[in-house]
């Protein structure tokens, strides 16, 4: 095959990626998601429900994603668990070696302590825009 029989199949892949990813730019700016510099102006200036609202959103997809951080750790520290990859390291240094089972544990611990705090910070915020919408 020659190159020159090639360049119109380049071109329309190159077309149907450049379409692709604006309708995923399309799909995403639907959606209420702030920005992590949106969401400490915010911080400092809400007062409407509306805004209380939003952080409260964004505090939720926090924990999501620190739930989903603490479940991958948690499955981690089981693999490691049954075949430890440092076992000498390990049991000399513990969890300072950072390195299997009990550095995993240590992390989804972590992670489900973060996320326990942003859903209190949610419902915080969801109180907050309750009690804009009072006065």
């Amino acid at each position: 095959m020659k190159i020159a029989d090639l360049k119109p199949l380049a071109f329309i892949i190159v077309i149907s990626l450049a379409l692709f990813s604006l309708t995923g730019f399309a799909g995403a700016s639907d959606s209420q998601v702030i920005t992590k510099k949106g969401f400490k102006a915010l911080l400092k200036t809400a007062k409407e429900p509306v805004e209380h609202r939003k952080i409260a959103e964004y505090y939720r997809q926090e924990a999501a994603r620190l739930t989903a951080s603490a479940k991958e750790h948690e499955e981690l520290a089981h693999i490691y668990a049954n075949k430890p990859p440092f076992p000498a390291m390990e049991a000399k240094h513990g969890t300072s070696f950072g390195q299997g089972a009990p550095h995993c544990k240590r992390w989804a611990e972590l992670s489900s302590a973060q996320a326990k705090e942003a859903l209190s910070l949610a419902e915080m915020h969801e109180e907050m825009a309750r009690a804009a919408e009072q006065k």
